[in-house]
Parts: C-alpha cells; structure tokens; sequence
C-alpha cells in the first residue's frame, strides 16, 4: 500500500471515530430480575431490595417461622396479597414500571420492607 492511501485510510478512520461513525456497544437488557426474602424470627432478610423498572420480576417469599405475625404478604402498590404458608416458596412475579421506593408488608401491616425500583 503506498504510503498516502495509508495516510487518506488513516484520516478517514479518525474522522470516523470523531463523527460517531463506529459502531457502539449495545448492552442487553436482562429478560427477568430475581430476588428471594426469607421471613424469619428476625422478620424480613433483607428488609430492602432493589429492581430496575421495566424488567419483570420474580421475587420469592419463604416464611420459615410461625412466630411472627407474616403469614401473607401484601404489595399494596401492585395491588398484590398472597397467603405464605409456612416452609413453602411463593414466588410473585411482576413488572415494576415506575421508579421509586415501594413497601411490602404483612397481612397485619405490622412488618414491613422496601423494595427501590431504579
């Protein structure tokens, strides 16, 4: 190659980088969020959570204990209520839509947590 088409290929590439000409990384999407609380004698573990708005959800609620007041779980702002039997997984799928700080409670709305949608 002679010496000056190297040069023109080398402009031509450098103007290409500087316009936007070169292609930019696309970063997927996961297809689902995942998160599991465990409802002990210390209540929720954890407390808090965090999602990404837009991404459906599945977060699974496992009551190990009957000396607490949680044997439901409720999402109010999801209009979400599901019964936890004890020692059985429940899993709530959803998809957090806004972003902002959402709680979870029981059933007595004595126990809360947070999940921190992003």
């Amino acid at each position: 190659m002679r010496k000056s088409s190297r040069v023109w290929l080398s402009c031509a590439l450098l103007f290409g980088v500087l316009v936007g000409l070169t292609p930019e990384p696309t970063i997927a999407k996961p297809r689902q969020q995942t998160a599991k609380i465990v409802i002990s004698t210390k209540g929720y573990q954890p407390t808090s959570l965090k999602l990404r708005r837009g991404v459906p959800a599945r977060v699974t609620f496992l009551r190990t204990t009957d000396a607490t007041c949680v044997t439901e779980i409720v999402l109010p702002d999801f209009n979400i209520r599901r019964a936890l039997p004890l020692n059985e997984p429940v899993v709530i799928s959803f998809t957090p839509t806004g972003k902002g700080s959402f709680t979870f409670v029981c059933g007595m709305n004595m126990m809360s947590g947070q999940m921190i949608v992003q």
